[in-house]
């Protein structure tokens, strides 16, 4: 029995059970990317009331994690051949895993009590979408030049606190920054928009 570290066809599968490590790792960071991506434009489409797609629901981690096995197993069989296939073709089929929940819809949901700084918005708004809130007052004044502070002061209740207060204003900010790149409203300057320039 010698060295088995000096047998061609173990320092072979050695290799490409090291490269696939390694593409494995990679595209576990790119799915936690994709995953995180997708989370943010699904709580966007939520607040705009539009359900996400089904047909995309993310897989588990340790369904994708499972899925290079089979590749490994095609390695064995041929060590001398590389796999025709990049590894990056089998996350899609990993979402056809039983382990995958099933697709939630978001009407299904019922209504959950406002939390963080939401439940200090101003009665007349409570129940409309944030983004058409804020449409609605630089509407109504089309001629005025708004501060980020005056759009939250027009939203929320002055009782709100500092830390609740920051979050309404980073998603207001956020929200006046989008209609400014769909040309909806205008940026006037940092931090001013405008209905009409």
């Amino acid at each position: 029995m010698g060295n088995k570290t000096s047998d061609p066809v173990l320092s072979k599968l050695l290799a490409a059970d090291s490269d696939l490590g390694e593409q494995e790792a990679k595209l576990v960071a790119q799915l936690n990317a994709i995953q995180t991506q997708r989370a943010s434009l699904q709580s966007v489409l939520e607040i705009f009331g539009a359900e996400p797609t089904a047909a995309a629901e993310p897989a588990t981690v340790k369904a994708v994690a499972a899925a290079p096995a089979p590749a490994a197993v095609a390695v064995v069989e041929a060590p001398a051949k590389k796999p025709a296939k990049p590894p990056s073709s089998q996350p899609p089929a990993a979402t056809k895993s039983k382990t995958a929940p099933p697709p939630r819809k978001v009407s299904s949901r019922p209504k959950l009590p406002r939390r963080g700084w939401q439940k200090y918005m101003r009665n007349e708004y409570s129940q409309t979408p944030l983004p058409n809130v804020v449409a609605g007052i630089l509407k109504a004044q089309p001629k005025k030049v708004f501060e980020i502070a005056e759009v939250v002061d027009t939203i929320v209740v002055k009782a709100i606190p500092h830390n609740d207060r920051k979050g309404a204003r980073n998603r207001i900010s956020n929200i006046l920054a989008e209609g400014a790149r769909k040309k909806d409203w205008y940026r006037l300057d940092s931090g001013c928009y405008s209905f009409s320039k």
